[in-house]
């Protein structure tokens, strides 16, 4: 199971933690994204610093129903006790868990400031 709180701002977060490509490991603060369909999307920044390998571009729709493209990278996560390679949307906002990286997982959110995250595999 992993854990995590609901923000001031009403936004359910978890850690997560990042294996960069020599093996060191970044802990970022995440909004798990229901309207986010891929499996992570990250800011460039972070994902130049994990010096992970840019595996091609993609089209996404944004909440607004603009298009914008996506460089794509396969990154390394740390995800519920196991090592997982996923791909990584690069952008400047925020980190956010999308639901690629949710399937199979139970969502259950305490919908108030402090209130508790909880993602279990069903």
């Amino acid at each position: 199971m992993i854990l995590g709180r609901v923000s001031d701002n009403r936004e359910a977060i978890v850690q997560l933690v990042l294996k960069g490509s020599e093996n060191q490991l970044r802990s970022v603060r995440s909004v798990v994204d229901t309207g986010y369909t891929g499996y992570l999307m990250l800011p460039q920044l972070l994902i130049t610093e994990l010096a992970w390998q840019c595996i091609g571009t993609q089209k996404g729709v944004l909440g607004d129903g603009s298009v914008k493209n996506f460089d794509v990278y396969l990154g390394t996560i740390i995800w519920d006790g196991g090592i997982q390679e996923i791909t990584v949307n690069a952008s400047e906002s925020e980190a956010l868990i999308g639901m690629s990286l949710l399937d199979g997982y139970k969502i259950e959110i305490e919908a108030r400031s402090g209130g508790e995250v909880r993602l279990a595999m069903m």
